[in-house]
């Protein structure tokens, strides 16, 4: 983060945006923020989202203060932020991709996120990106370089977890490279062999409750659990990294039904963690076309996040939509007397 050589005159900040943001129940932009302060012009808000020049490292650093560093589960997904209305060619940043949430190719911004869980039950993001569909970068390679900084910068993860995306051999060796467990959603035609010279699909074998310790072709041995979600059958393979006994590197574990359990768990909370910021903290609602300023709305809205989570861990709240309800009662009841 940038740092100030002198005390700052900017009427408007990165804390008073981001607190706008989780406050106003839809971002009316720059005017609407401006309008709510009696010294403050348009132009003093336009010029917070355009001066700075936020970076993932300015997050994690943040996020850092209120996390155990390590033995945590770190989960990888994108998500996007709906622009349908939105003139494509006046930001590079919007594109066309799938959407889970709408089942379909749709206009917006794809925001890849790593989610840290930690031993203490802590949920934060400590690391981001933009994908820009026809960019320098896939997101399987924008995946290899977050994880290698969150590692640079201190993060000591225990588990890895990724959805289908992301679950290339590339990425399960990058981890095995690195010393990390890896639970990797996987797609029905990954082939696994039980027996020597004998591969099938993991949709094909015979896997019990607590899963089933075989081979991952070209890979290494894995366990295989299946579950079933919203009536379909889903697969995943959880690696666990050899640990060292007397300096000598063991064989890989099979993994417990309890572990595969935790990890998948822990997932979840990057699902709702993308709910969160597109229903509370206005990440997908901004008026401005700059991408430099689309940037820094975006990294506004996930330093909002962090306050809310914050305000979970303190006690002041029991849940991140707490924060919004308690606004909404306070001024009902102000106004309905």
């Amino acid at each position: 983060m940038r740092e100030l050589q002198k005390i700052s005159t900017a009427l408007c900040n990165l804390t008073l945006y981001s607190n706008y943001l989780l406050t106003v129940p839809v971002n009316g932009g720059c005017t609407k923020l401006a309008n709510s302060m009696e010294t403050m012009s348009h132009d003093a808000v336009l010029n917070q989202l355009v001066r700075e020049n936020y970076v993932p490292y300015d997050l994690f650093l943040r996020s850092k203060s209120l996390l155990n560093l390590v033995g945590g589960t770190l989960s990888c997904d994108d998500s996007i932020l709906d622009k349908p209305y939105a003139d494509a060619t006046k930001n590079e940043l919007i594109g066309r991709h799938y959407s889970g949430k709408h089942h379909a190719v749709v206009q917006g911004i794809c925001l890849v996120s790593f989610f840290y869980t930690d031993v203490q039950g802590r949920r934060l993001p400590v690391n981001y990106r933009i994908y820009q569909q026809g960019g320098i970068k896939t997101k399987n390679e924008l995946f290899a370089e977050m994880l290698a900084e969150v590692l640079h910068w201190g993060l000591q993860p225990q588990t890895v977890t990724v959805d289908t995306w992301y679950a290339s051999l590339f990425n399960l060796k990058l981890c095995r490279k690195y010393g990390l467990d890896a639970l990797f959603a996987v797609e029905k035609d990954r082939q696994i062999s039980t027996q020597k010279g004998h591969y099938e699909q993991v949709s094909e074998a015979v896997i019990s409750e607590g899963g089933l310790f075989t081979h991952l072709k070209a890979f290494d041995w894995v366990t295989v659990f299946r579950t079933q979600e919203n009536g379909q059958a889903r697969h995943y393979v959880y690696y666990k990294h050899p640990k060292k006994q007397d300096q000598v590197p063991s064989q890989p574990q099979k993994a417990t039904q309890e572990a595969f359990e935790k990890a998948h768990k822990d997932h979840w909370h990057i699902e709702q963690f993308h709910r969160a910021i597109k229903q509370l903290c206005n990440i997908e609602k901004f008026m401005v076309r700059r991408t430099i300023a689309v940037k820094n709305h975006i990294f506004s809205a996930l330093w909002a996040f962090i306050t809310l989570e914050e305000k979970v861990i303190n006690k002041l709240i029991a849940n991140w939509y707490q924060f919004r309800e308690k606004i909404i009662g306070k001024m009902l009841k102000e106004n309905l007397m």
